[in-house]
């Protein structure tokens, strides 16, 4: 088959496809939609409906023993009241007896529709008829003066919408017939423009297929076929450019969920630290202090997680940044009293120098920066003591110091990279530090400032953070 006449057999297959499944589809939504309008309106009305028969039955009614002696006699009456209002049939039933009708058909013994049963258990209820005109058949329970229980029955005929139903129907037929016609006549015109070979471009697209994707195609025109070969050189490029930034941006997403998982486990371990001290002590005050950290953590590592799951949706997978004016030294000492427990566990003793300063951070962040450091020095310096200045020296200054086993200056060197743990055999105090230190680095360099780490063997380390 020639290409003229494919092109021709596709765009009117094509079309004929997508009249056949957006046709029904768009046919049903408008009637979906007439149906609902009409739902609606039987529901608005069934609400006035039944406000107004309670009040009409209590305005006549001596007393409200007389009620049921009033509905059987005036339910006829305001069926063909309501009739008039709402335009459509109206039955009143009381259990299973049919009181009134707009239509004047009362038939005791005819079985209850199950709309009408739905409104015994105090629901509102509809269901649609599937004849060739289709019925709306509504019901809402009636309760006067939350003793007498009575149904109120719309019944609403679909002959209107489905006579839309119909048009609509008819008028897409007219409408993709139409469509079809210019579909062949626009087909045929553009297939006669195709006369050019496109061997070059079939025998590059078969190497590219291939995965080689450095040769490029000859563009020696300006028409359609031109703008093809061009148009595939630049896809080449694109799929170049787009294989690289995948690979970047799968390690991100590793780097990302790597860092997320080694900082969730610090509020996780203050949790259980205080979980576990509330289980060995009597002390209300102990206990009430514990509750207050283990919320707190909690809070904290919420906030985490929910960072998460938007960075996540957004595919943005690198800290985001909400800086406000923070109290360093409020964030300071909540920080050193959620790792009391810690402290005293591995027997280390806090001394702590906190000018009164302000300082345009990220709490959370800047909390998790600290953090971080501490966690460290407790668990791998082997420190009896940490010191914590924060002051202004050319601006503001917090140094974080320990009197640990130090680091090996080979391996302060790559201390704030990824992964990074130094050789365990010959300085236990680097495990774990990798990681952790890396998203320090990350987070102070995301706030533009300076850390520097310090350190002695046998002398412990310092960590300086200025901002």
């Amino acid at each position: 088959m020639k290409l003229k006449f494919k092109i021709l057999a596709l765009n009117v297959a094509a079309l004929f496809i997508m009249l056949i499944i957006l046709g029904p589809i768009i046919i049903q939504i408008s009637d979906n939609y007439n149906l609902s309008n009409t739902l609606n309106y039987l529901k608005s009305q069934g609400e006035y409906s039944t406000i107004y028969i309670e009040q009409y039955i209590l305005s006549k009614v001596g007393n409200i023993f007389e009620v049921p002696n009033i509905m059987d006699s005036d339910s006829p009456y305001l069926c063909s009241y309501l009739n008039k209002n709402i335009k459509c049939r109206v039955q009143i039933f009381y259990g299973n007896r049919l009181l009134g009708d707009s239509e004047d058909i009362i038939d005791n013994n005819r079985n209850v529709r199950p709309e009408v049963s739905e409104t015994f258990k105090g629901n509102k209820a509809y269901y649609i008829t599937k004849n060739k005109t289709r019925t709306l058949y509504f019901a809402t329970p009636v309760n006067i003066d939350g003793r007498y229980n009575y149904s109120l029955a719309l019944i609403y005929d679909l002959s209107d919408a489905d006579k839309m139903k119909r048009n609509n129907m008819n008028m897409f037929i007219i409408t993709g017939m139409l469509a079809a016609f210019f579909s062949v006549v626009f087909s045929n015109f553009i297939s006669n423009k195709i006369i050019s070979p496109i061997k070059t471009l079939t025998e590059t697209a078969n190497l590219f297929s291939k995965g080689d994707l450095h040769p490029k195609v000859e563009v020696n025109s300006t028409d359609e076929v031109g703008e093809l070969g061009q148009t595939f050189n630049t896809m080449a490029d694109s799929l170049r450019s787009m294989i690289h930034e995948l690979k970047d941006e799968k390690e991100k997403q590793k780097n990302f969920f790597d860092n997320f998982t080694h900082e969730i486990r610090t509020p996780l371990t203050t949790i259980l630290g205080y979980s576990e001290l509330m289980w060995k002590t009597d002390s209300i005050e102990v206990k009430d202090k514990s509750l207050f950290h283990i919320t707190s953590e909690g809070k904290r590592m919420l906030k985490m997680v929910e960072r998460l799951l938007e960075l996540s949706r957004l595919k943005r997978y690198d800290f985001e940044i909400n800086k406000s004016e923070t109290n360093l030294k409020t964030l300071l000492e909540e920080v050193c009293d959620s790792i009391h427990y810690k402290l005293g566990r591995y027997n280390i003793s806090l001394d702590l120098i906190l000018q009164d300063l302000y300082a345009l951070v990220d709490p959370d962040l800047f909390k998790q920066v600290i953090i971080n450091i501490l966690d460290n020095s407790i668990k791998y310096s082997k420190t009896s003591k940490i010191d914590i200045v924060l002051k202004e020296n050319n601006g503001i200054e917090l140094v974080i110091k320990d009197y640990g086993i130090g680091i090996d200056p080979e391996i302060l060197e790559n201390i704030f990279e990824p992964y990074f743990k130094g050789d365990k055999s010959r300085n236990s105090s680097i495990e774990g530090w990798g990681l952790g230190l890396s998203i320090v680095k990350e987070i102070i360099d995301k706030h533009e400032a300076q850390i520097e780490l310090i350190s002695h063997i046998d002398e412990g380390t310092q960590v300086i953070i200025r901002l």
